[in-house]
């Protein structure tokens, strides 16, 4: 009875005790890989940017100006055939077929119009001709008369005076008529005149466009003006011009064949960011297509004005970063990774990010000394993804959490923590 008492106090014991080790674990957390020590050293923030690789110069070719012409009222034309995208050409190389078919129905249309336009002009000068030799025939017949009058004129001389005085009036009316007729047939004439240049200046017009229509049409072969490398421009929504895509007169540009002796990236910043970045800010870049390159370069153009990109939910501001030195493996159209340099801070003392809580819209650090733990507030005076800097409140060497003890949670979180 008594030996059974005794294994059941030691069952009790070990049972009391794996109870306490159990609550203990629960209740304080492993020390292991929870703890950073504050350590001085220099911080750098940047802001990430992707961009494109470019040539800083570079040729553009645009449609050609016979096709951008107004007048043909063609605003928009398609791409039917181009070569690949960074082709390298000689001078006078094809690269891109342009649609004709629009300038070809309006050509057609133009040369309809035209022929009613050259009948109406020959029905014109029909009509002018016969109408002037009427006159000009009631000119003569209108002369022959005034003569025949200015003979009974003279033989009325021995007749009566009322006789001569009647003959008198007669001639001096037929002189009116005759200068009538004249004045009539010069009114006609002029009329006549600007009716027919009227028809001829619109015929003329009519064969100015269909001239135009042609040089349109031969223009629809783009070739290019000197050797490069062909890297095709882009049209409103981003994306690269191709087979199909549509191209207009006000966005003339088709393709660009870049000098790559000055390597740019072109890169657009979200504006909540733009404002962090000055001009000859220090720029790393790597590029996706050379693995473990690192490129230099500055930030020479900020956009003033923001800007829709397809990749941004906001506004976005372009920046050009021009590459300290170029490199043959360069290659126009690469996609650009660019870490650009805001902040530099030297010998700062850096807390993990891990460390840092926010609380009642303070920053706050959890500061272990001995087996105390004590809630430390912060300032940070700048951060990246890794660390911040802090100035004040935290020496080199102290310990500080990467969790919050649950003492130091509000209700609300120990709530949540349990949930």
């Amino acid at each position: 009875m008594f030996k059974n008492k005794k294994y059941l106090i030691i069952a009790s014991l070990i049972v009391v005790f794996i109870a306490a080790a159990a609550f203990f674990v629960v209740q304080i957390k492993p020390e292991s890989g929870k703890t950073f020590k504050v350590k001085k050293g220099n911080l750098e923030t940047v802001i990430n940017c992707k961009g494109e690789v470019k040539g800083e110069k570079y040729t553009e070719i645009n449609l050609p100006d016979e096709i951008c012409d107004r007048e043909l009222r063609v605003y928009q034309l398609k791409i039917v055939d181009v070569v690949l995208e960074g082709k390298e050409v000689k001078k006078g190389d094809y690269i891109a077929k342009i649609d004709e078919s629009l300038l070809a129905t309006q050509m057609r249309n133009q040369m309809q119009e035209m022929e009613k336009m050259v009948s109406d002009l020959r029905n014109a000068m029909l009509d002018s001709t016969v109408t002037l030799s009427k006159k000009r025939e009631s000119i003569t017949n209108a002369k022959l008369d005034l003569e025949y009058l200015k003979i009974d004129l003279e033989q009325s001389k021995y007749e009566s005076e009322a006789y001569q005085r009647k003959t008198q009036m007669n001639y001096q009316k037929a002189e009116l008529e005759v200068e009538k007729i004249r004045r009539d047939y010069l009114l006609d004439k002029n009329r006549l005149k600007i009716q027919v240049g009227r028809y001829q200046s619109r015929v003329a017009d009519y064969q100015s466009r269909i001239d135009k229509y042609q040089k349109a049409i031969a223009a629809t072969t783009i070739r290019t003006p000197e050797d490069g490398i062909v890297m095709f421009a882009k049209d409103w929504s981003g994306k690269t011009y191709g087979k199909d895509s549509e191209v207009n007169i006000w966005n003339p540009l088709i393709a660009t064949l870049p000098d790559m002796s000055v390597v740019i990236t072109e890169a657009y910043i979200k504006e909540i960011d733009i404002s962090k970045v000055q001009l000859n800010d220090s720029v790393r870049i790597t590029i996706d297509a050379l693995s473990g390159r690192v490129f230099t370069g500055k930030v020479i153009k900020i956009a003033t004005i923001g800007e829709d990109h397809k990749d941004f939910d906001m506004k976005a501001f372009k920046v050009i970063i021009r590459y300290e030195k170029t490199d043959k493996d360069l290659k126009p159209g690469m996609t650009a990774n660019n870490d650009i340099i805001v902040g530099n801070f030297k010998d700062k003392l850096l807390v993990a990010r891990q460390a840092i809580f926010s609380k009642n819209g303070k920053q706050i650090v959890y500061l272990k000394k001995g087996g105390n733990i004590t809630e430390q507030e912060i300032e940070l005076i700048a951060e990246n993804d890794l660390f911040g800097a802090v100035e004040n409140n935290l020496n080199e060497g102290d310990v500080l959490l990467l969790y919050q003890p649950d003492e130091f949670k509000v209700e609300t979180e120990k709530i949540a923590s349990r949930q």
